[in-house]
């Protein structure tokens, strides 16, 4: 079906889902845009490469971007964090509809296409996750399999991480590929009390660290173990491990003592490793 086409049909489903007076989805310059609280939305896409080869592209990581009214400079405003509970799922959801539309003209069978869902989103949808999304990938004529929801594990929701592994278990079981990041800022006993033993009640497909989380020193033998703990216990999982925001030659090698499988950042778009990464024009 054409871009304009697809517009068009989710223009009309969220209009009237929302209640919508105007339209929150435009094209623009070839690149779809969406609409909320006065920004303007569009998306952003990052290659993930293997590790051992980074010429090789496995998929895209598609990240928000928020432009005030006529402004071409990003916004550094916190979209999610201006929602409340009631329009989080709406907006989670029509940020994820700007993204695949963006992505389906360059898209390959064979790759994978990043999606983060906040926490809030899951936590907010009681059952059937993914049902909605389907969808809007089966329209776009792409594969659950190939589309990865990230979700990110902080200790903002710790007492609702039984309702967080929930959620990823159903869209696991929808067919949809599974990522977790855990806050590379979180305390060392968050680290031991629930990231090792999250891993071990969900394998996900993929799990994605920031070299931060073990570039510095830690600064006691214990907090080293922790950190190596983890580690080991990703390796040890049929999942794969990605390092991201690798920016210069020492996360690089960083990455390779970690032992990542996929790796993603500018550093590799520097080296002129395929493709940069790709821009929604504001």
């Amino acid at each position: 079906m054409p871009l304009q086409d697809l517009v068009e049909y989710f223009n009309q489903r969220i209009s009237e889902e929302q209640g919508l007076r105007e339209p929150p989805l435009t094209v623009q310059a070839g690149q779809v845009e969406g609409r909320f609280g006065g920004l303007r939305l569009a998306s952003e896409f990052h290659p993930i490469r293997r590790a051992d080869s980074p010429e090789h592209i496995v998929g895209h990581d598609a990240q928000l971007q928020a432009f005030q009214p006529d402004d071409k400079q990003a916004t550094a405003a916190r979209v999610f964090f201006g929602a409340d509970a009631a329009s989080i799922v709406s907006l989670d959801r029509l940020c994820r509809t700007i993204h695949m539309l963006n992505y389906l003209p360059t898209a390959h069978e064979n790759e994978y296409l990043f999606l983060q869902v906040h926490p809030r989103h899951v936590l907010g949808v009681k059952r059937n996750h993914g049902a909605y999304f389907e969808e809007v990938i089966f329209r776009c004529g792409l594969s659950p399999r190939r589309v990865a929801i990230t979700v990110l594990i902080t200790p903002v929701y710790g007492l609702q991480l039984i309702s967080l592994l929930e959620g990823l278990k159903n869209y696991q079981t929808r067919g949809y590929a599974t990522a977790i990041k855990f806050d590379d800022k979180a305390s060392e006993s968050f680290l031991e009390r629930y990231c090792i033993e999250f891993l071990y009640r969900i394998t996900p497909d993929f799990v994605r660290l920031d070299p931060s989380f073990f570039s510095s020193l830690p600064r006691s033998e214990k907090e080293y173990r922790r950190k190596t703990s983890l580690l080991s216990v990703i390796h040890s999982l049929d999942t794969e491990f990605l390092v991201e925001g690798i920016e210069n030659e020492k996360d690089a090698i960083l990455a390779e003592v970690l032992r990542a499988d996929l790796v993603k950042g500018s550093y590799y778009e520097a080296q002129g490793n395929g493709a940069k990464h790709r821009k929604a024009l504001p």
